[in-house]
């Protein structure tokens, strides 16, 4: 038996909805499995990844496949699992996400396992931390995250497309987030959460020009300045650029920007920001994935 599944890059957060909000893209990265009759798991970690990742006890995917597999009572061993990679890695672009979740539907589609939208979510929801990006990936669209209740997607209109700046330097999820922790007044609660409906009501009206405001935050992006300097530069090219408007990637580094015109300005108005600010990186254009991950089984 041999499945292969493929799972998309994902934005999450998008200014003000830190933990919320979270949308698929078209970049994805893809894991195959097959049962081998052998002991043991083997991994290919595919091109580009970390050479700590052939180490299966590293390797995010196997550990999710093995921790999904314990949770369903079925035994992991006689794998075999190999890895394509685009999604670039710690990123703020849902690499981990995508790893974890590929591992949990290799183990749910060997095992037949009868697990609804719901579970999977909350199971890699689980391994990951936090809910946003596992459930845009699985879903796709733009996703809203509640704990306690099911996620809810919607399409995003084909007319938006998203512009992404990825700087060729890391920051750690860990770090990034313990910088977020009571960083935060009732102010600034208000008007999170007033941009979050404003920008749900902007992409269901293709109110593209209120994006600029809807996707500001005074949550997570300040305190996370700090320790990115030059992402306030970021946001402010790519609004110079035509974008509707721009935010942090997840944990960063990455920026997005979401345009409903020339997307080649915003590219132009990101690299300018980042000569300003000494960053090398690339930028690439994508349109919002309206499907999440895909599996496809066969004998």
């Amino acid at each position: 038996m041999r499945v292969r599944i493929a799972v998309p890059a994902t934005a999450a957060n998008l200014g003000p909805g830190f933990d919320v909000l979270a949308l698929a893209l078209e970049l994805q990265n893809e894991v195959e499995a097959e049962r081998t009759g052998e002991a043991g798991i083997s991994v290919d970690p595919g091109p580009g990844a970390p050479p700590e990742l052939c180490d299966p006890a590293r390797n995010l995917v196997v550990r999710a496949y093995t921790a999904a597999c314990a949770e369903l009572g079925a035994p992991a061993d006689g794998v075999h699992i190999r890895c394509v990679n685009r999604i670039p890695f710690r990123r703020g672009l849902g690499s981990s996400a995508a790893a974890a979740l590929g591992g949990t539907l290799v183990a749910a589609a060997l095992n037949g396992a009868p697990w609804d939208e719901h579970s999977i979510i909350d199971f890699v929801s689980g391994l990951e931390g936090h809910p946003d990006n596992a459930a845009a990936a699985l879903l796709g669209g733009l996703v809203v995250v509640t704990p306690g209740a099911p996620a809810v997607t919607m399409d995003v209109p084909e007319e938006l497309c998203a512009v992404v700046f990825v700087p060729d330097l890391e920051l750690e999820t860990a770090l990034a987030r313990r910088v977020v922790a009571g960083a935060f007044t009732r102010a600034d609660a208000v008007h999170n959460a007033a941009r979050c409906a404003l920008f749900i009501r902007a992409i269901a009206t293709r109110d593209w020009p209120t994006l600029r405001w809807a996707m500001e935050d005074r949550w997570h992006q300040p305190p996370r300045s700090a320790l990115y300097p030059a992402m306030p530069e970021l946001i402010a090219g790519a609004l110079e650029g035509g974008a509707c408007g721009a935010a942090l990637s997840g944990a960063g580094p990455a920026v997005i920007a979401l345009v409903a015109g020339a997307p080649e300005a915003v590219q132009e108005g990101f690299m300018r920001a980042a000569s300003r600010c000494d960053l090398r990186g690339r930028s690439f254009v994508s349109r919002v994935r309206n499907f999440g991950a895909r599996v496809d089984l066969s004998a």
